[in-house]
This record gives C-alpha cells, sequence and structure tokens, in this order.
C-alpha cells in the first residue's frame, strides 16, 4: 500500500519491473525501500524500475535506490534504472552518475 498521495507504483512481477509514478517523497521513499527488498527478496533477483514517469526524485530516494543497486550487485543481482530522455529521472540520474537505459527492456 502506497502511503503518498502523490505517489503510486505496479509492480509487474512475471517481468520483475516496477514503475514508478509521481513524487517520491519521504514516505514515498521509506515505502520504495521496503518495496525493493521484497520484490528482489533482499537484492538477490534482478529487477528494473522505471522511472520515466517520476517527477520528483530527491536525494534521499537517490540515496535508496543507489543503496539497493549496490546491495543486488553484491548479491549477484542487477536492478536497473530506467528514465526517458528528458525525464526528471533522466536528468536527476545523470547528475548522480547512475547509469539507466532509456527504455524497458523487452520481456
Amino acid at each position: 500500500m502506497v502511503t503518498s498521495p502523490e505517489f503510486r507504483y505496479e509492480l509487474l512481477e512475471p517481468r520483475q519491473l516496477l514503475v514508478a509514478h509521481g513524487d517520491l517523497d519521504e514516505p514515498a521513499t521509506f515505502e520504495l525501500r521496503e518495496t525493493l527488498a521484497k520484490a528482489t527478496a533482499q537484492l538477490t533477483s534482478d529487477l528494473t524500475i522505471d522511472l520515466t514517469d517520476v517527477d520528483f526524485l530527491p536525494s534521499s530516494a537517490i540515496g535508496v535506490l543507489a543503496t539497493a543497486q549496490t546491495g543486488a550487485r553484491r548479491n549477484g543481482a542487477t536492478i536497473t534504472f530506467v528514465a526517458a530522455d528528458g525525464s526528471v529521472a533522466q536528468r536527476v540520474l545523470s547528475v548522480c552518475g547512475l547509469e539507466y537505459a532509456e527504455s524497458v527492456p523487452d520481456a
């Protein structure tokens, strides 16, 4: 359940794809941390996170994403961020030096 009215996500489990929408404010960032741990079986399975429709991506959310990505790598899994060219997420990920794809890979 999403605790922030300005944020929502869909977890498409068969594709291991999490699609985020809206503002990743503080309550949403906390929930995202919990969701990532569950969706990746404590960072042991691959996941793609589509951030294209995220309108607000503060440093706390970047910290959660980067930490999850690093933890997954340590466990032999991959977390891939997706951010379409020109999106808020694309600009923030670029500034932070985090790698991303411009579109969701085919299933």
